[in-house]
Parts: structure tokens; C-alpha cells; sequence
């Protein structure tokens, strides 16, 4: 375990002693636990049981894996939950991001984890999501690549991601990927964010834009 992984699971213990560590291994720690929901006036919703499994060898560049395991939540896709109990904390690409930056355990807890399951109690509670729902699967990546990079284009989309992944961009005083002006005024900036996810998440996204887009014609 790295100085920073063991300060981390410390300081984590400290603040919620209701967790302990229950298995470490060369790859992973294990630490199960009980989450208590409380509204921000201070009534109690629910508790859930969990596990969070936290990857050694490259923390904090890594992204737990977390499971709800007291089965109060509905194995369904509409919950945002697999089979067996992994809780689809966000969207791939944002958790990426996170990995890239290196997480804080005690942050990631705060600011993925509880409100994971908050928003469980909330949606049971309104019939809603919190801040809305999100799109599943591939749908969810044309929301994400709609909303943060505005855009809409699968064509348009599909040319820059098989650009970024063979490497053959455009030079910034070229013409950009979409034809319009040159690369350094367009998509430029749009391109370096993209490439932050790396080549293995890029390539599975081209992938689904390409399939999509031959399913529709």
C-alpha cells in the first residue's frame, strides 16, 4: 500500500468509523460499510450496506468500485445498478476524468458514493432523480458527447474520434476535422478534451457511433 493509500484509508476510517477494512490484498482493499441517508434538515431516510473496493497499485489514479449489497435496490437498468450490485456511480468518461486528476477517497465518497444512493431515496420518495435522469448505455455517451461538447453530428463525430485515434489530426493553422474554419478556431479545443479519455474509451465509442450510425441506414 502506497503512504498516500494508507493515509487515505485512514483518514476515511476516522471520519466514518462505521466502515472497517475486512480484506487487503497486493491489487485491492476492501472496506464494508453502512450508509445512513439524512435529508439536509436531519431526518432519516434509509441505510444501505456497501462495499467499496479500492485498486492499490496505481491510487490515486484509479476509480473504486463500489456494490450495494443489502439488496434494497432493484437490479434494474433504471437504477443504475448491475446484477451484482455494482452502482454505475456516473458516467464512464467523467470517472475517467477523475482517474486522471487522482481521487481523494474521502471526496470521492462524498461527492459520488452518498449521493448515489441519496438519489435512490430521493427518486423512491418523487418518482424522480435529483438532477434528472440520465440516458443509459450508448445513449447516455451521445447525451454526454451532446451536452459537454456540443456535439449532435454522428457523422461529424465519427470523423474526429477516427482522427484521434489514428492520429492523423489536422495541423492547428489547417482546415478542421468539419470543414468550416481552421482547426485552431474550431474544434481544436474540443479535440484536447476528448483525447483525455484516452485511446481505449475513445476506440469503444467510435465503435457504437460507427454501429449506430449504420443501423440507421
Amino acid at each position: 500500500m502506497n503512504r498516500k493509500l494508507s493515509k487515505d484509508i485512514e483518514a476515511f476510517l476516522d471520519m466514518y468509523p462505521i466502515f472497517f477494512l475486512v480484506e487487503e490484498t497486493e491489487v485491492k482493499l476492501t472496506l464494508d460499510g453502512k450508509i445512513d441517508i439524512i435529508d439536509v434538515d436531519g431526518n432519516y431516510w434509509d441505510s444501505y450496506d456497501i462495499r467499496i473496493k479500492v485498486p492499490v497499485t496505481k491510487y490515486p489514479n484509479i476509480i473504486p468500485e463500489v456494490y450495494e449489497i443489502s439488496k434494497k435496490i432493484k437490479r434494474e437498468n433504471d437504477w443504475h445498478i448491475a446484477n451484482d450490485g455494482a452502482c454505475c456511480l456516473d458516467i464512464t468518461h467523467q470517472l475517467l476524468l477523475l482517474k486522471n486528476k487522482g481521487i481523494d477517497l474521502i471526496s470521492f465518497y462524498q461527492n459520488k458514493i452518498y449521493p448515489f444512493f441519496a438519489n435512490h431515496q430521493y427518486k423512491l420518495q418523487t418518482g424522480n432523480y435529483a438532477n434528472g435522469d440520465y440516458p443509459h448505455e450508448f445513449d447516455g455517451v451521445k447525451y454526454y458527447y451532446a451536452k459537454e461538447f456540443n456535439l449532435i453530428d454522428s457523422e461529424l463525430i465519427i470523423k474526429i474520434l477516427k482522427q484521434i485515434t489514428t492520429n492523423k489530426l489536422p495541423k492547428k493553422e489547417a482546415m478542421c476535422i468539419c470543414g468550416k474554419f481552421k482547426f485552431k478556431h474550431c474544434h481544436l479545443s474540443t479535440v484536447t478534451k476528448l483525447i483525455q479519455f484516452g485511446q481505449h474509451q475513445l476506440k469503444m465509442d467510435l465503435a457504437l457511433f460507427i454501429l449506430d450510425s449504420n443501423e440507421k441506414k
